[in-house]
């Protein structure tokens, strides 16, 4: 999560002494389960082949879902919780209901808190605030049927937290903590056929809590499915699969229960047909190893998602099937080799994004629906790997990792960000280690039990290629230990960890780990890295590109950099989505609601809009930015040598399964379009093209005009990627008409009559007597983005606001065929002229011109001028990049082409009001078919159909995102530049635009015209 180091006030206080009485579970942080089952993987044992194919476990007879409608009990602290509520007379008729799986915040328990480093409650590990800690009591009956009667009977709660106890029939089970994780309770010893009565008593906070202090809504309750199974006498407890790249096969199956002679027999299937057959008998301790070898294999990787099905069965020793479970496996190897992280033998590129589990609506329940769309829309933007910050995920969603084909960081629910900053702050290593959790023997046991249980959950899954030990939370022998213990369970796949914040001058790797993953590090920073021959690991950033609000700049200039050093191999955009909630303001209008607006009184200022896309998944405009840079193919060379390359970026295809198309644009209007030969560039490789005749055919019937070629290549699964070639620039527009004299402070001709006032320097625009355009004041201020909040600019540049309101007219006057303007602002700080002519079809030409007096202003935000316009100019149609907004610092994935759109539309709404809209490169711009602002030198613009001013930054919370809608007056704002947004951090001088994407504090100018 972000990684502000600025200082905070967090209230730690001295550790517990020691004198105490006996502490529960959830204050003991040595204890962090009571009575729970051993971790297995994700698996159902089925009754029979056909069912374990289809792996629906609610078809199975040995499966009771407890999803639902729970009876439900809030109390504001423990000493308040209904204590003897689990006993099967206590009558709960009275009490309110609760759905399984959700959140207590969502269904009216309860406010939702979001912060960021500060822990939600006053911080003294590993005790817990009383008067803080909600307990929500659940309840509910379940029927067993009679045939589980000689059978075990096992409990699995999907995920819920902060901790938990769970009683069945009046008798205490067990107890767990660690809510991104599943328990699961033998209950043979507490069911019986029949109805049975299950209560779970579930803490808000718990000791656990200080290793859950990650950047997220702090809501709790039962998040993932509940449900009861049966488990033959002797069953297959757990299995771990290893399969290879060139096609070795190895089955570990733990055979549990009543002692039996068995066998466990794995058939591997590439859809029918059998390609392996191996069996076993468990040895003394009940372990069977099964070994083989498929020919052939078609290996896993997240471009070529190769799956088999793997069925494991378990028969007695007459034969008899005892149980059958099946998964798609995956063939494919991870390694270090030569200081690059490859994957079947080949260096790999990471592609990532972090993604949080969030709904706006349900919070941290998650459906298969979005988790799908999810990594639908992570393919379609060609990211190949996700973090699971910060914290294991829904099961479900390694499924589709495997699938669909993502490389997946895994990470364990490990984040003591509070303790790790204060840490951090300490003057001596001593007195750091003294702080930070990763040190403290006493937490060892929760370190170890949450990254080891991850590992067990999801070793199955071939998409996890690294193993993170959590985030942000300090460094230590607690988590060296825990890198030792995966070391020797899983020698298969690497190790990720960095356990700072962002780093100041220097590089931290840890040993212990096997890459470098440091967030946030700078372009300079990584070549640095990359070029020093001191460090050998390779460097995967696990969270860059800070993608809050409108954001993302530079991001292909990051890339540049990567690809140009092979010690760099990718990291992780922070983040994949916003996570806003909807809320309702006080007019009933919905809008995007964070921390601060639900629980003002609670958490930080966070605003939680990290994301590339919005948190109901529509994308941002930067979302387009990442699928440019990320794409696999692009297309180089100067087009007017009829040549081209095409340069394959994929690590492991070649290009065969792509069609390569162009087309021909003269002003942004399509004149021709073909196809080329296909091409076959080898993964990692390029390949020379030669442009077809027709496209010089085309380019020489053309005429004038721009000209501009765009090849693109695409197949089965979508676009792969596309660039652009600029063959021919615009002739200058001869200019016919003859200017016409002013007429005191007016220019007419025609309908068109441009009017002046001395007094303001303002100008209308009118046509046949209706205003078209007013104002044209010089501006040089913006709609503060959330980089730019964080950067501070807000205090630093202020100046820059205070002349865009605050202007002196020095002199107008009126000089040939021309009426001049010049402002002036402060004491001698900058100057503004506008010059206005007007020829005699009604063209108005502008010319303005900026001259910077002192060099100690900061750098303007924009320099363009500022018009008001009717609401009845609601259609926009430009000649520049699109269709989205873009910006000079993220333009890449912004193609240059003839859009058209409501004005409405052109706003996007982030989570806090802030500068949108913006379009670069533009030629030409019109508005409703009334007037068409066009310029010979490409500029910018924002058309708006409110008060630009409406986008202006204010106190967080009293401008909420159902504020921004047109109404009154639009807006036109004609620039000749505008800063870049920015984005390395979002907190820090770092976040703002890179100095070749900031204005410059010298004079400038740009001329455009105006036609009805």
């Amino acid at each position: 999560m972000h990684k502000m180091m600025m200082a905070v006030l967090v209230a730690f206080a001295a550790p517990a002494m020691a004198a105490q009485p006996v502490r529960a579970e959830w204050e003991q942080p040595e204890v962090v389960a009571v009575n729970r089952e051993p971790m297995r993987a994700t698996f159902f044992n089925f009754e029979s082949r056909d069912k374990a194919l289809a792996g629906e476990r609610s078809a199975s007879a040995n499966f009771v879902s407890l999803d639902g409608t729970w009876s439900f009990a809030y109390s504001p602290t423990p000493e308040a919780r209904p204590k003897n509520f689990y006993q099967t007379g206590y009558d709960v008729s009275k009490w309110g209901s609760i759905q399984v799986p959700g959140m207590l915040q969502t269904q009216g328990y309860g406010k939702p808190i979001f912060t960021n480093i500060v822990y939600p409650f006053p911080a003294n590990e590993p005790l817990i605030p009383h008067e803080l800690n909600e307990v929500g009591s659940y309840r509910r009956d379940f029927n067993l049927p009679a045939s589980w009667k000689e059978r075990d009977v096992f409990l699995q709660i999907g995920a819920a937290g902060a901790a938990y106890y769970v009683w069945v029939n009046g008798r205490k089970v067990g107890y767990s903590e660690d809510s991104k994780l599943p328990s699961e309770f033998n209950l043979t010893p507490y069911v019986h056929a029949g109805r049975n009565t299950i209560a779970i008593e579930v803490y808000r906070w718990a000791d656990g809590s200080y290793l859950e202090d990650q950047d997220f809504w702090r809501v709790n309750g039962i998040e993932r499915s509940v449900f009861v199974y049966a488990e033959n006498k002797t069953r297959l407890r757990d299995y771990k699969v290893t399969a290879s790249h060139d096609g070795r096969f190895e089955l570990a199956a733990e055979i549990a229960g009543k002692p039996a002679d068995v066998t466990v027999s794995a058939r591997v299937l590439d859809g029918d047909k059998e390609v392996l057959q191996a069996s076993a008998a468990p040895g003394a301790d009940r372990k069977a190893v099964l070994r083989g070898a498929v020919a052939n294999v078609r290996a896993w990787s997240a471009e070529t998602p190769n799956l088999y099905t793997l069925m494991v069965e378990v028969k007695d020793a007459r034969g008899q099937l005892i149980s059958a479970t099946a998964r798609k496996i995956g063939f494919r190897t991870v390694e270090i080799a030569n200081g690059e992280v490859r994957v079947n033998g080949k260096r790999i590129m990471i592609k990532g994004v972090n993604r949080h589990e969030h709904d706006p609506h349900t919070y941290r329940v998650m459906s298969m629906e979005s988790m799908r769309k999810d990594i639908e829309l992570m393919k379609r933007a060609h990211v190949n790997a996700v973090r699971t910050s910060h914290y294991p995920n829904d099961p479900r969603w390694y499924d589709l990792a495997d699938e669909y084909g993502l490389y997946i960081m895994d990470e364990a629910n490990i984040e003591s960000h509070g303790y790790m900053q204060l840490g951090d702050q300490a003057p001596t290593p001593e007195k750091r280690a003294a702080i930070q959790l990763g040190y403290k023997p006493h937490w060892l046991a929760a370190h170890l039990d949450r990254v080891s249980r991850m590992v067990e959950r999801d070793k199955n899954s071939p998409s996890v290629i690294f193993w993170s030990l959590g985030n942000e939370a300090g460094t230590g022998p607690n988590f060296e230990q825990a890198a030792a213990w995966i070391r020797k369970a899983d020698p298969t796949r690497l190790i990720s960890y960095l356990g700072h914040g962002t780093i100041g001058e220097e590089h931290l790797p840890n040993a212990y780990v096997d890459i470098y993953a440091p967030m946030y590090d700078d372009i300079e920073k990584m070549a640095d890295y990359a070029q020093d021959p001191a460090y050998k690991q390779p460097m995967i950033q696990c969270e860059y590109a800070h993608a809050m609000g409108n954001s993302l700049g530079n991001l292909e200039d990051y890339w540049r950099v990567i690809r140009a050093h092979r010690k760099l191999q990718g990291g992780f955009v922070w983040d994949w989505v916003d996570q806003s909630v909807f809320a309702k303001d006080e007019k009933g209008r919905t809008y995007w609601a964070s921390g601060f607006d639900l629980n003002p009184k609670r958490g930080d200022n966070s605003v939680v809009g990290d994301g590339v896309l919005r948190s109901d998944r529509t994308p941002d405009p930067e979302y387009y930015e990442l699928q440019k840079v990320y794409s696999p193919v692009v297309f180089e060379g100067d087009a007017r040598s009829g040549k081209i390359e095409v340069v394959n970026r994929y690590d492991f295809r070649d290009l065969s399964h792509l069609s390569l198309a162009w087309k021909l644009e003269r002003d942004g209007v399509q004149i021709a379009a073909g196809t080329l030969p296909a091409a076959n560039a080898p993964a990692g490789g390029r390949q020379q093209l030669a442009l077809p005749p027709a496209v010089a055919d085309a380019v020489a019937k053309a005429g004038s005009g721009e000209l501009v070629l765009t090849v693109s290549a695409a197949g089965t699964e979508g676009q792969a990627g596309w660039s652009q070639f600029v063959l021919a620039s615009p002739a200058a527009a001869a200019q016919k008409a003859a200017w016409v004299a002013p007429q005191g402070y007016q220019l007419r001709a025609g309908k068109a009559l441009l009017a002046l006032d001395p007094a303001s320097g303002l100008v209308n625009y009118s046509i046949d007597g209706k205003v078209l355009l007013k104002g044209g004041s010089p501006n040089f201020w913006r709609g503060l983005t959330d980089n730019d909040e964080g950067a501070g600019v807000d205090k630093t540049h202020k100046v820059w606001q205070t002349f865009t309101a605050q202007r002196k007219v020095r002199s107008v006057a009126v000089e040939g065929d021309s009426i001049k303007v010049l402002f002036s602002f402060g004491a001698g700080a900058a100057h503004w002229e506008n010059v206005f002519r007007m020829r005699a079809d009604g063209t108005l030409d502008v010319q303005a011109s900026f001259t910077p007096l002192r060099d100690d202003l900061p750098d303007p935000l924009r320099l363009g001028l500022r018009f008001d316009m009717p609401a009845s100019l609601n259609q926009l149609q430009w000649y520049g990049r699109g269709p989205h907004e873009s910006y000079v610092d993220r333009k890449t994935g912004a193609a240059l082409g003839l859009y058209a759109g409501a004005l409405a539309d052109q706003y996007h709404s982030y989570i806090r009001p802030q500068e949108s809209g913006n379009k670069t490169d533009v030629r030409w711009l019109a508005l409703s078919g009334a007037l068409k602002v066009s310029s010979d030198v490409p500029f910018a613009f924002n058309a708006l159909p409110f008060p630009y001013e409406d986008l202006y930054l204010r106190p967080r919370g009293t401008w909420k995102s159902s504020e921004i809608a047109p109404h009154g007056d639009g807006s036109l704002l004609i620039d000749m530049a505008q800063a870049g947004v920015g984005g390395d951090t979002g907190w820090s001088l770092d976040g703002r635009p890179h100095v070749q994407y900031r204005i410059p504090l010298q004079a400038a100018s740009y001329r455009f015209s105006i036609a009805p």
